[in-house]
């Protein structure tokens, strides 16, 4: 096994429109029918999954698995609603509210690229009961927004699983920043099209700086030789995508006699980045303009 790893169990079946005939069941309602096993088992140190895969929409939902170790001899079904599998698929991630014997089941519909993330976090979501319509809200949330969250919890138990909810949503935008970066610019460096899966996400305004965001405007598909230029402002990217180094960068790199290769890496930079075909996944010039002051570029630089 390796290290930090955990064993997981999943059981998998087709989500398929709810049974009975028209007039029956809701038409928005969509299920799993679990059949040929008596209970979902929860070995210790292993993740459960118990979950679905909709071909008619291309998301997986899950369900709680702790809820369902045991069934009846009717073959059980779980249901969700058709329009949360819809949401999932365009905004990557979406809960639903099941009625259950105890209270409500948070469901969670996750689109393919967020299948990792859900198995590894994707427990707080089931804990997060009442606030976990919050979810798709925290996906794309500011920090300003998370704390006006977490401070309008009613008492301490709701604070603390709202704090879990708020860290998961977060680890969310991590997963999902990086694949929707290298899709967007089609796994290849925005500055020297560079490919060989050397390349990473930058965010442009970095993570620390409040108004920076997990929006694919807000990042870069960089190699690692100009990720690492760019995250220390030895290399930047104006708004309108003129590829710029930095004076007092290069200056300091001299001092420390660390400027082997320099000239050689300014002649190799283009005059413009390589941007998405596509307008809404092309950086946006503020966050560009931003993402320049943040790393305290010079004032004369900043277009």
């Amino acid at each position: 096994m390796v290290k930090g790893s955990t064993d997981c169990i999943v059981f998998l079946w087709t989500i398929t429109p709810g049974g009975g005939g028209r007039g029956v069941r809701p038409e928005t309602e969509r299920r799993i029918q679990m059949t040929n096993v008596s209970g979902i088992p929860l070995e210790p140190g292993s993740r459960t999954l118990l979950g679905g895969w909709s071909r008619e929409v291309g998301v997986f939902a899950f369900w709680d698995p702790r809820r369902h170790t045991s069934f009846s001899r009717r073959s059980p079904s779980l249901q969700v609603s058709v329009d949360t599998l819809e949401t999932a698929s365009h905004i990557g991630i979406a809960t639903y509210l099941r009625p259950a014997r105890l209270g409500s089941e948070v469901v969670v519909a996750v689109a393919p690229d967020s299948l990792l993330w859900y198995t590894q976090h994707g427990l707080s979501l089931h804990n997060s009961e009442s606030d976990a319509s919050a979810a798709v809200d925290l996906a794309n949330a500011t920090p300003d927004e998370e704390r006006s969250f977490l401070d309008q919890s009613e008492d301490d138990i709701q604070a603390a699983r709202r704090y879990d909810l708020v860290e998961t949503m977060r680890a969310y935008r991590d997963a999902r920043f990086r694949p929707m970066v290298l899709r967007a610019y089609g796994y290849k460096c925005a500055v020297c099209q560079c490919a060989l899966k050397l390349v990473d996400a930058a965010h442009i305004v970095p993570v620390s700086y409040p108004q920076s965001t997990d929006d694919v405007t807000n990042g870069l598909a960089l190699c690692r030789l100009h990720h690492g230029a760019f995250d220390n402002a030895l290399l930047g990217v104006r708004s309108d995508y003129g590829v710029i180094t930095n004076p007092e960068g290069e200056r300091r790199l001299k001092e420390l006699h660390l400027d082997m290769g320099l000239e050689e890496f300014r002649s190799r930079l283009p005059e413009q980045i390589t941007v998405p075909r596509s307008l809404e996944m092309q950086p946006e010039p503020g966050n560009l303009r931003l993402g320049l002051q943040a790393r305290r570029w010079p004032a004369e630089l900043i277009v």
